[in-house]
């Protein structure tokens, strides 16, 4: 081969090259130098583009030394290459050093220079070239490279500031800028965004789209959302999962389960992450208890369960559906554990009453010298919570502190109100609240007010109210608990007071409602409820199990019925709780031996929790309960709360 065929080798390499066969493409180089062909400019832009992907940089330095032995050192293309490479490695000095060098520079190499010295965050330097730039240089791109790298560099209101510039400039943005300038929330409007999107004709771009759709759901506003999503024209799978993420994150597990059959009509494959949108949608206590477990098996057919997202989003719909065997099992499979698989554990397993073992992973998170957040912590003391054991709690806060230096949030001194309130060390809870170092959150004052109810502690809960009340007028939660301490004493003349300020401040209380799903269909009761078409059987059933329950012994505990009637009309009252409606229709509804799972959105009443319990035994059923604290295996006569809730 002659000299004259070095464009043929350099068209070759950069073929190569630009497929991504960097190995073949760097062999090629080798073959071409041992032939006797002098390389060119591009040859050598090629090279190093090869040498740059496969991170070879110590190569790339002596593919330089050849570059400049071969009187090309200053040459445009070559010289581009290897400020793009020395940037790539973070040898800041080196590819300025070649940009200095340069006797002919273009819009790339500039470019280069801001695009590099922003994602090594050197802002102020990459100003400093992005303003000397001339007007002939200093296109879109140069731009969008400054704008990114405010962003990349937590520099929002300089990018907005800059974006804003940019247009009063007359430089059209480009449907990058507008996909970068929207990661900028809550900086710039998604509204203003979206119609200078429009009147580009740019809102149709995937890119552009999924980055607006993505504005829009940070600012909940998913109505807004999916009208993007129609106009994107060849959505990919980025925007469908963005869209499917957008449903599960506002609790809409129905329109995200509609957008992914949609898309599989579609021929659309889901990735990863599509999976792990969709099956953290099927965790919301609404969700249907089948669509979760068909999930699971479409991606292990599809081959992603293994997939650490795929498999933390399965780990926490099982034990958010009340289902922590499976929660655990896929824990053991995981191939590879980050910190949210193990606080998801742990938490899950506080969740449903087994304290012991969320405390065991905790200890196996520590024999391990595992990395350890304020999640974590959360978690362990909430085990501790839910297990009565205050002591534990407080020696865990004690570590979180002295041995890992985690400051604790408002979060970790709300579960410590908790653990002392549920344990009835009522002082020792007011002295937590006493040492915080900032004023008490809602949640907190809640947790004592709540604690304060179960001990029937009415001067502490008074306190608590008091302040509940002045943080969240409008919180009919507040009003509730106030009123229901007051019914449990049988002080009526100061619930009465309560309510009629709660008629005064236009207050509703909220409804206790449980739902129970039978044959993938969801059906709602409310207490007393009898418009369900099977009411009549239901009713005829929570007969049979009124005899039976008398039969064995069970005597209605009416200090739970918080409204001033007789004795007789307080046993009628807790006999049509929300929760066993929807218990004894399952029990009718289903195959005997079929176990039971009803989510009720207030907590489970004592007098309830004790009729579960023998109705789990005379039924022969698990019966799962998850209320607006935790959840509540009941079998055979027992309950993993440890009737400690």
């Amino acid at each position: 081969m002659g000299a004259r065929n070095v464009v043929s080798w350099t068209s070759l390499l950069t073929g190569y090259a630009q497929n991504g066969l960097n190995v073949e493409t760097l062999k090629l180089f080798l073959r071409m130098l041992v032939e006797g062909i002098k390389p060119n400019p591009f040859t050598f832009s090629a090279v190093i583009g090869a040498l740059t992907d496969e991170g070879m940089v110590e190569a790339g330095i002596q593919v330089h030394t050849m570059v400049i032995k071969n009187g090309f050192g200053v040459a445009t293309f070559a010289s581009n290459s290897l400020i793009n490479m020395y940037f790539k490695s973070g040898m800041i000095r080196d590819a300025r050093a070649v940009f200095d060098s340069m006797t002919d520079r273009n819009a790339v190499s500039w470019n280069s220079m801001v695009a590099g010295l922003s994602k090594c965050g050197e802002m102020d330097n990459a100003f400093k070239i992005f303003s000397v730039m001339s007007d002939e240089v200093r296109n879109v791109v140069s731009w969008t490279a400054m704008i990114s790298g405010y962003l990349q560099n937590g520099m929002a209101e300089q990018a907005v500031n800059l974006f804003c510039q940019m247009s009063k400039e007359g430089i059209k943005p480009n449907d990058f800028t507008y996909s970068t300038i929207l990661t900028a929330q809550p900086g710039v409007s998604p509204f203003e965004m979206h119609a200078q999107a429009i009147k580009r004709n740019y809102v149709k771009s995937p890119s552009v789209g999924t980055a607006l759709l993505d504005a829009y759901v940070k600012r909940g506003n998913v109505d807004e959302a999916s009208k993007v999503f129609q106009r994107i024209e060849e959505k990919d799978i980025v925007a469908w999962s963005a869209m499917i993420c957008g449903y599960a994150q506002t609790g809409d597990t129905e329109g995200a389960v509609r957008i992914f059959v949609q898309m599989a009509k579609e021929g659309i494959k889901p990735n990863e992450y599509t999976f792990s949108g969709i099956i953290n949608a099927c965790a919301a206590p609404t969700a249907g208890v089948e669509q979760g477990k068909q999930l699971h098996a479409w991606s292990i057919k599809s081959r992603f369960n293994n997939a650490l997202c795929v498999s933390s989003a399965l780990l926490t719909m099982y034990s958010k559906r009340g289902d922590i065997e499976s929660a655990f099992e896929v824990f053991k499979r995981q191939r590879e554990r980050d910190l949210v698989s193990w606080n998801s554990i742990i938490s899950g397993y506080a969740q449903h009453g087994y304290g012991r073992k969320a405390l065991e992973v905790f200890e196996e998170m520590q024999r391990q010298n595992l990395e350890m957040d304020g999640v974590t912590f959360i978690g362990v003391i909430s085990a501790c919570t839910h297990t009565g054991l205050a002591n534990e709690g407080q020696r865990y806060f004690d570590i979180m502190v002295k041995d890992h230096h985690i400051e604790p949030r408002m979060e970790h001194y709300s579960c410590m109100v908790d653990l002392y309130g549920r344990a009835g060390m009522l002082v020792k809870a007011m002295e937590i609240i006493k040492e915080m170092p900032f004023p008490a959150s809602a949640n907190v004052w809640r947790t004592l007010l709540a604690a304060s109810c179960i001990h029937r502690n009415l001067e502490m809960g008074k306190l608590a109210a008091d302040k509940l009340i002045s943080l969240q007028p409008q919180n009919p939660a507040s009003y509730v608990l106030l009123t229901n301490m007051y019914a449990s004493v049988g002080n009526w003349k100061e619930r009465a007071k309560v309510r009629k300020l709660m008629e005064e401040k236009k207050v509703k209380k909220v409804a206790g409602y449980s739902w129970i799903e039978v044959k993938n269909k969801t059906y709602t009761f409310l207490a007393g409820d009898a418009s369900h078409p099977r009411s009549n059987q239901i009713y005829a059933k929570l007969e049979e199990l009124s005899c039976q329950l008398k039969g064995a012994g069970y005597q209605p505990d009416t200090s739970y019925v918080f409204q001033d009637v007789d004795e007789e009309h307080k046993e009628a009252i807790l006999s049509q709780h929300s929760e066993r409606l929807a218990i004894a229709f399952g029990l009718i509804g289903t195959p005997p031996g079929t176990p039971l799972q009803i989510v009720k959105n207030l907590r489970v009443c004592g007098d309830c929790h004790t009729v579960i319990k023998l109705i789990s035994i005379l039924e022969g059923r698990d019966i799962v309960v998850r209320d607006s604290n935790r959840f509540h295996h009941f079998k055979g006569g027992l309950c993993s709360c440890g009737d400690y809730w």
